[in-house]
Parts: C-alpha cells; sequence; structure tokens
C-alpha cells in the first residue's frame, strides 16, 4: 500500500528526498513511475501552497514504494566522528 495512501496528502518535496535517499537519478524515477522527467520535475518542485497532478503523484508513491522495497536507502550523513576528539 502507498503511503500516503491518498494522493492529495502527498508532499512533493518529502518523495524527492525520498528518491534522492534510494539513489536514483530524475531518469530513473521517471522511467520507474512511467512519466516523463519533466513531469517529475515539476511535481517534485511543487511548493507547499500549489497545487499538482494527482496522477503524477499517484504514480510516484507507486514508484517509490516499489523502489523502497527492493533498495537501500543510501543516506550519507558525514564521517563518523573520531574517539580521539578532545
Amino acid at each position: 500500500m502507498t503511503y500516503p495512501t491518498d494522493p492529495h496528502e502527498r508532499l512533493p518535496r518529502g518523495d524527492k528526498n525520498r528518491r534522492l535517499s534510494l539513489g536514483a537519478s530524475r531518469e530513473e524515477m521517471a522511467a520507474a513511475a512511467g512519466i516523463t522527467v519533466e513531469q517529475l520535475h515539476d511535481y517534485e518542485h511543487t511548493q507547499p501552497d500549489r497545487h499538482f497532478s494527482i496522477a503524477v503523484a499517484r504514480r510516484v508513491g507507486d514508484a517509490l514504494e516499489r523502489l523502497e522495497a527492493t533498495q537501500a536507502p543510501h543516506v550519507y550523513n558525514g564521517p563518523v566522528p573520531s574517539d580521539d576528539a578532545d
């Protein structure tokens, strides 16, 4: 089941962060979602007070769920702190 279940409640910037944590390029995500790179770009850059395409949101959400089920996130939080620091 896609989260959130209602595509009207999707957060485009949050979906972009999910895509980036998977290490998926715009081209890869657009292909997985069955949309164009331009549609993905427009969706991911939707401002919080603007409307977005529900059809695109549904496709992106479904693609994210599929990718997250088969890939581990690639989040880099910087170097590990050393115990040698005073």
